[in-house]
């Protein structure tokens, strides 16, 4: 175990240790309730998809002491396992929120543990908020801290993850500085995910083990289990592992006065986030321009590099993989106007007029637009018949919805799963979250 280390590994144990409820300013609450109720939206619809239905099924035949809900399966797991599965139904209909800087999904290993484990300690609304804004805290800023050099190979919302779960598990079992340091230690030899799982059920199964390890490592630590204080920054730590990218100023910062937590994107399209800026450009057009799908000889998309790497085939065997491929999510949205959960249903992977119209879509890498990311530049030209040419340029999603569109994501999502009464009640409770002495009566709903 090497020499205490007053830098940076400090710094984030402290601040999950440290940060109240009264630290946090008024647009960083309203954010993080909303930032929870899209999580939970997600997961809702994600508990209905073949992945959570198989892992909850393993769950069950090793499950033990019931402690904390698995979201809509009818029963209580113990505590890691619960926060195991709901952080892989939350993950797996690839429309949880993100960061574009850090390259990661922070809601989807926060919340999941917040819920699970504030359920089993009986915590109030406000304290899963502070321990919410916790883990986005550290995601956020760890991920910047190692992009983009740690995406070539590393599932960011799995490795950085594993830390943000630590930080909320911490908050939330109120562990002490010393601790809090040791905790983090040892979830950073277990933070791991590849990009080999894209487009797979593996890939949300990241998700889940972020969240599990999260909660093992503190209960390990509160236990008097020891790890090392320089897991980060360690010439044989986590930074050096991983990443050749040390833009650690963030890290060094984090603190109770300056957060970025409500800097991260909500998704308004059930895909990888990479075709988020194609898609938005795409959309443009639509609304600029009369478009007859039929006329098109072929479309051509210049981006980035990681976008062309993870999107840029046509992929419709399965629903994971459709979500990232950005031929078809292209053709979706010229053909159906939308691309949400809707358009990757057996019936639509396998349309030929979609797939006719996908097979016109080439995807180019534009080397600006790599050197410029984790900037998500994109260009469409559209190419007609007729021989008209229509051309969007984006340097950048649009990603910041109205909070009222957020509150239509959230019932068009719960209502599959729940009836829209329900929904309703989950989507009060949750805005008015920071009222409740104790969070069992939503986890009831969610039950």
């Amino acid at each position: 175990m090497g020499e205490p280390d007053r830098g940076i590994e400090t710094g984030l144990a402290t601040f999950a240790a440290q940060l109240r409820y009264d630290d946090l300013p008024a647009n960083v609450v309203h954010d993080a309730k909303f930032r929870i109720l899209d999580w939970i939206g997600c997961a809702l619809a994600g508990t209905r998809t073949e992945p959570a239905r198989i892992a909850a099924g393993i769950v069950r035949e090793i499950s033990g002491t019931p402690q904390a809900t698995a979201i809509r399966q009818g029963e209580k797991l113990p505590v890691t396992q619960a926060a195991w599965i709901n952080g892989l139904a939350g993950h797996v209909v690839e429309f949880d929120d993100g960061h574009r800087l850090a390259v990661a999904h922070p809601g989807a290993v926060t919340v999941p543990v917040a819920l699970a484990l504030g359920e089993y300690l009986g915590r109030s609304g406000k304290e899963i908020i502070t321990a919410v804004v916790v883990g986005y805290e550290i995601l956020i800023r760890l991920g910047i801290a190692v992009s983009p050099s740690h995406y070539k190979y590393w599932h960011t919302t799995s490795t950085c993850g594993a830390f943000a779960a630590e930080g909320v598990a911490a908050s939330l079992l109120q562990l002490d500085l010393p601790a809090a340091q040791m905790a983090l230690g040892i979830v950073g030899t277990l933070a791991s995910g590849l990009q080999e799982t894209f487009g797979t059920h593996a890939k949300p199964l990241n998700i889940g083990h972020a969240c599990q390890n999260g909660i093992q490592a503190v209960l390990l630590a509160k236990a008097g289990f020891t790890g090392p204080h320089t897991i980060i920054m360690g010439k044989k730590g986590f930074v050096a592992a991983t990443s050749t990218d040390r833009e650690l100023a963030l890290l060094e910062q984090i603190n109770n006065k300056e957060f970025l937590s409500h800097t991260a994107f909500y998704k308004m399209y059930s895909s990888c986030g990479h075709t988020h800026s194609p898609l938005d450009a795409t959309f443009s057009l639509i609304q600029e321009n009369e478009i007859s799908v039929p006329a098109i000889r072929n479309i051509r998309i210049d981006t980035y590099k990681t976008s062309v790497d993870l999107t840029g085939q046509l992929k419709n065997q399965t629903e994971d993989e459709a979500k990232f491929s950005l031929p078809y999510c292209i053709a979706c949205a010229l053909l159906y106007k939308s691309v949400t959960l809707e358009e990757f249903t057996p019936a639509r992977l396998r349309d030929p007029e979609l797939l006719e119209l996908a097979r016109k879509i080439h995807i180019v890498e534009d080397e600006t637009a790599t050197k410029a990311f984790p900037a998500r530049h994109a260009n469409v030209r559209i190419e007609f018949t007729d021989g008209r040419v229509l051309e969007k340029k984006v340097e950048g999603a649009n990603d910041t919805p109205q909070y009222e569109s957020l509150k239509n994501k959230f019932v068009s999502l719960a209502v599959p799963a729940v009836d829209t009464a329900t929904a309703l009640r989950i989507q009060e409770m949750v805005l008015n979250l920071e009222q409740m002495d104790d969070i069992a009566s939503l986890m009831q709903e969610l039950a």
